[in-house]
């Protein structure tokens, strides 16, 4: 845990000066790669209610040695209520509501509550459920995107700063819980993304900088599990082209990936990995197309893609090296800024045996934000 605080603190202070010495409130325009997860915008209403509804269908046909292939289908239902009693400060209550077809029981059935402070416009401060998943803007080979329908809230603390130069997300997510006496082990994730902005022209780049740390242990806890401490990192550099007359929007990552065991358990078959990560997002209208390649030594990841690992997730099998060619063809659309729908396949070639595995996908999303007191205006 101590190197977690270390962490914790460096990335705490980076923050901290960079509030200090931005002024301009200007947003940086980042990657919407999965913008069909739009999210509501800032809103001035005192008192507001968001519905948001996600019904989703997708088919992964893996056949590979990592990952064997399942479905799913089902709808996220999380009702929001938001009371702003001043400018800088949001309270949030929802309630979670996560159902596969043909399995009889929830598997989320749950009530969260928020609390989130701006220090200044452009840093805010966040206690309970966090913006997290895609929104994190982690690369696949550290977090899975899937996970947004798998594991849809994260709850713990969250530091944000957006500015012209500068984008930063620091999070704690709080996993598993435990009193004394429990049979299992705490287990907890801390993240962070960096973005500073060094070229603002027709062309914009960044450099970004990603971590996320696993760790499972504990000290009042029963089990006789072992401590247990992961990190993947990457940096590296983004490109991206805004829309032009809203028609062409292109994206570029180029990133270099590590694996690092801090904590050792014997069943790991590596203590030390790195990856390159390479992609390519071009959008026209309505209609994506992706397409990217990875290659991995030793690598491993807890929370990514298990198609990116080199270690399978179900049996005792892993690979020193993979490289792989992986595309995406996408249509995405949405009406009237409440509906969004987006269908599309993503494919994954393995370089050194040859398989080819895919997933097809459809997703729909409802997200009204409704107004229901108003502040008084001046």
């Amino acid at each position: 845990m101590a190197i977690i605080k270390h962490i914790i603190t460096a990335a705490l202070l980076i923050t901290a000066i960079t509030t200090s010495a931005q002024t301009d409130s200007t947003h940086l325009p980042y990657s919407d790669e999965y913008d069909f997860l739009f999210f509501k915008n800032a809103d001035t209403a005192k008192l507001s209610l968001n519905i948001y509804e996600h019904n989703f269908f997708k088919n992964n046909e893996y056949f590979g040695d990592f990952v064997k292939g399942y479905t799913l289908v089902g709808f996220n239902f999380m009702p929001e209520i938001t009371y702003r009693p001043w400018q800088k400060l949001e309270v949030s209550a929802m309630w979670n509501v996560l159902k596969y077809h043909g399995y009889d029981n929830y598997s989320e059935y749950n009530p969260y509550i928020r609390i989130r402070f701006y220090a200044t416009p452009k840093f805010s401060v966040t206690l309970g459920y966090l913006d997290a998943h895609v929104s994190h803007q982690l690369i696949e080979p550290i977090y899975n995107p899937e996970r947004y329908i798998t594991n849809n809230v994260e709850n713990g603390l969250q530091l944000k700063y957006s500015g012209p130069r500068y984008y930063g997300d620091l999070w704690l997510n709080w996993e598993k819980f435990i009193l004394w006496g429990d049979p299992w082990q705490e287990r907890l994730a801390v993240g962070h993304i960096s973005k500073l902005r060094i070229l603002n022209r027709s062309i914009k780049a960044d450099i970004t900088g990603q971590f996320l740390i696993c760790h499972r242990g504990g000290q009042i806890d029963a089990s006789d599990g072992q401590v247990q401490t992961l990190e993947n990192g990457a940096i590296g550099f983004e490109f991206t082209k805004p829309q032009n007359n809203g028609n062409w929007y292109f994206l570029m990552k180029n990133l270099f990936v590590q694996y690092h065991a801090i904590d050792r358990t014997n069943d790991l078959p590596y203590f030390d990995g790195f990856g390159i990560y390479n992609k390519l997002l071009a959008r026209y209208r309505d209609f994506g197309f992706v397409c990217g390649h990875w290659y991995g030594d030793m690598f491993m990841n807890f929370r990514g893609d298990p198609l990116f690992t080199c270690q399978a997730i179900y049996k005792e099998y892993n690979r020193n090296e993979r490289a792989i060619v992986f595309n995406e063809l996408y249509y995405n659309h949405k009406y009237n800024n409440l509906l969004s729908l987006k269908a599309g396949v993503n494919t994954f070639y393995n370089l050194y045996n040859g398989d080819l595995e895919y997933f097809y996908m459809i997703s729909m999303i409802f997200n009204g934000n409704f107004n229901l007191l108003k502040n008084k205006t001046k």
